[in-house]
């Protein structure tokens, strides 16, 4: 499927249970790594933080295993 938007793609992954939105705050350095590689390690779904610590602009980090 081809997206029009990042924001496409995002809504239609989280429509299809695809993508877990983790609105917590989470810490950039190494608290994300560990929630990846859990998720990664089970073959979860794509991870979208939506709440990145000490970070002064908004940062949306999207980490998917495709496999």
């Amino acid at each position: 499927m081809r997206y029009q938007s990042l924001e496409q793609c995002l809504l239609d992954l989280e429509k299809s249970g695809q993508l877990i939105r983790i609105k917590e705050t989470v810490d950039p350095y190494l608290e994300m790594a560990a929630i990846h590689l859990r998720v990664h390690e089970a073959q979860g779904p794509a991870l979208l933080f939506e709440n990145v610590k000490e970070v002064p602009f908004v940062l949306h980090q999207i980490f998917w295993y495709a496999g």
